[in-house]
């Protein structure tokens, strides 16, 4: 990695934030310059990250890259929600993302939602959606009649996994509080369109059956894994 390339990615970092004003003259002066200097560590940091990463996987990176209109629109897209964010895993999410996206352009209409997606979502959805990735239609759309046919359809219920993952990120949580927490995870996937929930009806007590709810991935969340690159 030469000094040309970090000059040239510090360069734009630079020029695309001092372009951007915080607040009116109202704003604290104190509290102006703590945020700019967060901000800019920020991106010092995510940027020498990014050049060691790919230092280390042997990733040649030279000026016509970074010069690429696709390659500068991501990159500024992706800076602009580092500086909103400090969580670890997300800048290794964004970190993958850019990598993958140096010699093969990741090219889709919902390229910004995904990044929204990932400065959105807890990072543990992002763990919980993974595990739905090999569900979902097995057949195009085209095959489908009009009538819902479920057996074009593979689904799974995930959720003992799911609230294993959440008490093994928080051990205080109680049964009460884990149970609310896998309850938003699920909602909150179904209402970004990533995940689908079906019901069967479970005939395995007897009786008349119950209602038991299955997931499973939709394309969209299938292009958001792709997209992401993370463990896939």
């Amino acid at each position: 990695m030469n000094n040309k390339t970090k000059e040239l990615l510090v360069g734009v970092a630079k020029s695309t934030f001092s372009a951007i004003p915080f607040v009116g003259g109202a704003f604290n002066e104190i509290c102006f310059d703590i945020r700019s200097r967060i901000v800019q560590q920020r991106l010092n940091n995510f940027t020498n990250s990014f050049l060691e990463y790919i230092k280390e996987l042997g990733i040649q990176v030279d000026e016509v890259t970074i010069r690429t209109e696709t390659f500068n629109d991501l990159y500024i897209s992706i800076l602009k929600r580092v500086t909103e964010i400090n969580c670890k895993h997300k800048l290794i999410i964004f970190r993958e993302i850019l990598t993958h996206n140096i010699q093969n352009s990741y090219q889709s209409d919902f390229r910004e939602t995904f990044l929204d997606l990932v400065s959105k979502l807890d990072y543990i959805e992002i763990e919980i959606l993974k595990m739905f990735k090999n569900t979902g239609r097995n057949r195009s759309l085209d095959d489908i009649e009009e009538s819902f046919d479920a057996s074009v359809v593979k689904s799974k219920s995930c959720e003992e996994d799911m609230k294993q993952i959440i008490r093994d990120k928080s051990s205080a949580l109680s049964t009460i509080e884990v149970e609310s927490k896998y309850e938003f995870y699920i909602c909150d996937l179904t209402a970004k369109s990533l995940l689908i929930e079906k019901k069967i009806i479970d005939y395995s007590l007897g009786g008349m059956g119950d209602e038991a709810p299955l997931h499973y991935m939709t394309n969209f969340g299938k292009e958001f894994l792709r997209f992401i690159q993370l463990g896939i």
